[in-house]
């Protein structure tokens, strides 16, 4: 026991390493400023922003109360590492529990440790760590109910962990419950009528904690819908959801074919030697049955609601389903170690997190450009008068956050279009208001500090016509000056 307490620990330490790889110098985006600025709020303003928005409060609440411990990128970035490092116990925990599988256990929790899915969201500041942690924690403290022998206590408290998670898990993020639903399936298979009776009690309860949300979850729906990507799921899609449970996207260039092909590969192999352990190993059927739900049932739920009502299929809205392909995988690669397909399926794993990692890390476009270098410039070269006018929030946000002391403006979005994301409640909950047009930014001032995205400036220029803030600025200022940070353009025009 104590030499497999040292690998676990052996790889929590491997995993914290790997997390805290360049934390303090990879850019934020605007997602992440999104969360420090609205953090910052006081908690009745963070509901009213949320409730406008597309998510629930929850981590904007513990954001809040860590950024009191200590304000800046790095310390918040360590909050959402050590929810992921919780996430990679509990892994283990699972498969451990599930299969009765140390080595198994041992093997899904290093598949963890390493995933490129799970490194980029313990550095990512928002709820995505924390949904995986509480839907993970939900899952243990299950099986820990279904099979406590020790008298109604500990079934009780293991009852209680299941209600206080998933409810943490649905005021994460509106699309936790299709994950929630698994034991359900999974006690409907085994025909377990009293326990599966005993859950539903349970998720009543879930639900009464959830009440007072509910009323704004319609509204937020309809917004992911109308103002995000979320086309109806194809081919493409799906491909892209694979690639994303196992390797990273975007990769450039060939590693992207080379991460489309591991990822493919891992998934079909993963299949392939499961489908053996089934018939070799009558004692871990339940368990490869429970993990396959897991992978399978929450994106296959996402996919059919997103044809039946709305389009919902987000790889983040299941990102539990990385579990299940952990669980797979590491009960294959400590199953099936000396027939050669557990050391092949590791290899492609760790190939993959090998391609993937330190081209995720080090990324700087579009949309987590150099902003830090950018900030810098222009707080070093701003004059006294001078106005500075973003292009959208997608740089305004992440500026803002690198140079609180500069002020700056930004421009509305199109109205009713894709990019119209920040609804006025929210914009009013952080005390932000979009400019309605370059002139009215522009006011009276005789110096003006314009910045925009390269990719825009592409977009206008494919349509065939010029950027119109662009236009004004140039019939009624001279441009002096052009800094360009990656694909971060700064203007300066004077009049």
């Amino acid at each position: 026991m104590k030499k497999k307490t040292g690998w676990l620990l052996a790889i929590l330490a491997m995993a914290a390493g790997l997390r805290l790889l360049l934390i303090g110098t990879r850019s934020i985006q605007y997602d992440d400023a999104f969360s420090l600025l609205l953090a910052e709020r006081s908690l009745l303003e963070i509901v009213q922003g949320t409730a406008a928005d597309t998510m629930p409060p929850l981590f904007y609440f513990l954001l809040h109360f860590w950024g009191l411990i200590q304000p800046g990128i790095v310390f918040a970035r360590l909050l959402s590492v050590l929810l992921s490092l919780g996430t990679v116990w509990l892994v283990y925990e699972l498969v451990r529990l599930v299969s009765g599988s140390e080595r198994g256990g041992l093997a899904a929790a290093f598949l963890a440790a390493v995933s490129p899915l799970q490194i980029y969201h313990a550095q990512d500041i928002r709820m995505y760590a924390l949904v995986m942690l509480t839907e993970a924690g939900y899952l243990v403290c299950f099986f820990h109910w279904i099979r406590a022998k020790n008298g109604a206590r500990r079934r009780s408290l293991f009852a209680a962990g299941m209600i206080l998670c998933a409810a943490a898990a649905l005021y994460s993020h509106n699309l936790a419950g299709f994950g929630l639903i698994v034991p359900n399936a999974y006690l409907l298979l085994k025909r377990d009528w009293k326990n599966l009776g005993r859950l539903l009690a349970l998720q009543l309860l879930v639900g009464v904690f959830f009440a007072p949300w509910l009323v704004y979850l319609p509204g937020q729906l309809q917004k992911i819908q109308a103002a995000f990507w979320t086309p109806r799921p194809g081919v493409i899609e799906l491909v892209q959801a694979l690639v994303m449970l196992v390797a990273s996207l975007p990769l450039p260039g060939v590693w992207l074919w080379a991460g489309v092909l591991i990822a493919l590969q891992v998934v079909v192999l993963t299949a392939i030697e499961a489908a053996r352990l089934y018939r070799k190993e009558a004692q871990t059927r339940d368990a490869l049955v429970f993990f396959g739900l897991l992978l399978l049932l929450p994106p296959a739920l996402l996919f059919g609601v997103s044809y039946l009502i709305r389009p919902v299929f987000v790889p983040r809205g299941f990102l539990i389903s990385s579990a299940g392909l952990l669980g797979l995988a590491g009960l294959v690669i400590a199953r099936q170690w000396k027939a050669g397909g557990g050391k092949l399926l590791l290899g492609l794993f760790v190939l993959a997190a090998v391609i993937s990692i330190p081209y995720q890390i080090t990324y700087q476009a579009f949309p987590r450009s150099p902003f830090a270098e950018a900030a810098a410039y222009l707080s070093e070269s701003q004059r006294p008068g001078d106005v500075i006018v973003n292009d959208n929030k997608l740089s305004h946000f992440p500026l803002a956050v690198y140079a609180p002391e500069l002020e700056m403006k930004f421009l509305a979005d199109e109205v009713g279009s894709a990019n119209d994301t920040l609804a006025p409640a929210t914009q009013a909950a952080m005390d932000l208001t979009a400019e309605g047009s370059i002139a009215a930014a522009a006011g009276s001032a005789d110096r003006l500090r314009f910045i925009v995205f390269a990719k825009t400036l592409e977009e206008y220029a494919q349509m065939g016509s010029a950027h119109p803030a662009i236009r004004w600025l140039e019939m009624n200022y001279a441009l002096t000056s052009k800094e360009v940070f990656g694909d971060l353009e700064v203007r300066t025009y004077e009049r």
